[in-house]
């Protein structure tokens, strides 16, 4: 469990990346478009037939940090259950706070655009968190391996937690 846990949270960082990368794309080609002297418009985002615009960027930033992100962050909370790791519940539910918080506010921007700039700045978060997260697993024992060995030592399994 302790591997599919730390394999999720480093997905959930490394689709992150992907959104970075396709938005990037997105406007860059949107940008490009701009400049050879083409017009953005309502009937052009609607018409899903710019060419070489980066349209896919858009598509791929939609469905991986609408559908792909949240999916597995949920699964990395549900799997932090079976996880008996200090840490792995607590730092499992900060990531899937933030990545509903990423969705709510990507969803929120086309009505308030300036929530665009907490958008960035948490997509920033998740991968911090889910990183962190990833790297805990790492760094810490089993919590049920550890009282074993504290009680075959003679300590009791409170001496152990304090």
């Amino acid at each position: 469990m302790r591997k599919l846990y730390t394999g999720l949270a480093w997905t959930v960082a490394g689709a992150v990346v992907v959104q970075a990368a396709a938005i990037a794309f997105a406007f860059g080609g949107m940008l490009n478009l701009v400049s050879e002297g083409g017009v953005v418009d309502k009937a052009l985002l609607e018409s899903f037939q710019a060419g070489g615009v980066g349209e896919l960027g858009f598509m791929i930033h939609g469905l991986v940090g609408g559908v792909l992100i949240p999916l597995i962050a949920l699964t990395l909370f549900v799997v932090s259950f079976l996880v008996r790791v200090r840490g792995a519940k607590l730092w499992a539910a900060i990531v899937f706070g933030l990545v509903v918080l990423q969705v709510t506010l990507g969803f929120s921007i086309t009505d308030m655009p300036y929530l665009g700039l907490i958008h960035g700045a948490n997509a920033l978060a998740v991968v911090a968190t889910a990183s962190v997260a990833a790297l805990r697993m790492r760094r810490t024992r089993d919590v049920g391996t550890a009282d074993a060995r504290a009680t075959a030592e003679g300590a009791s399994s409170d001496a152990v937690a304090a």
